[in-house]
């Protein structure tokens, strides 16, 4: 439990649940009428910000894993993809975050077509985003499960259970 290689798998899945639900959240606040698009869009945003925040601690842990983990594993051109990936990640879940918190301070953007504009490149962000989270997903379970990356390997007679 306490190994610093655990950190990670522990930290990583809170972000991944509040930004895929963000962006779904967000996404449907698009397709929805009037008096709905509000509520979900607030909604997205108040799990989006702490989303974006976590998702570094996802990357800090990870990074942190990676000094532990790099050693052991047969193909680290795989880690070094996943590295990148969940820092292209979360690079555009920020970017995503920062724009709608400028979004929301209604002094700056009083021109719908600025706020328009501003709310389509966040939800490309978003989207880029989930995307590149479903990749790094991909590669940290290729990690685990193909390389056995953090796992513990019992002896041959399993004499440690005993």
């Amino acid at each position: 439990m306490w190994r610093t290689e655990l950190w990670h798998p522990l930290s990583v899945h809170f972000p991944i649940a509040l930004l895929i639900f963000a962006t779904l959240f967000i996404l449907a606040s698009y397709l929805m009428p009037s008096r709905w698009k509000d509520k979900f869009s607030t909604t997205g945003f108040f799990m989006l910000v702490p989303g974006a925040i976590l998702v570094w601690w996802a990357v800090y842990s990870g990074t942190l894993a990676d000094n532990i983990v790099g050693r052991h594993v047969c193909d680290p051109t795989v880690l070094e993809d996943h590295e990148r990936f969940a820092y292209i990640t979360a690079w555009l879940f920020s970017l995503a975050a920062l724009i709608e918190i400028a979004i929301r301070v209604k002094s700056l953007f009083k021109s719908d077509k600025i706020k328009r504009y501003l709310l389509t490149i966040s939800l490309i962000f978003l989207l880029a985003g989930s995307v590149s989270m479903s990749y790094v997903g991909h590669l940290g379970a290729k990690l685990v499960y193909q390389q056995a990356a953090g796992v513990h390997q019992p002896s041959e007679d399993c004499a440690e259970f005993e």
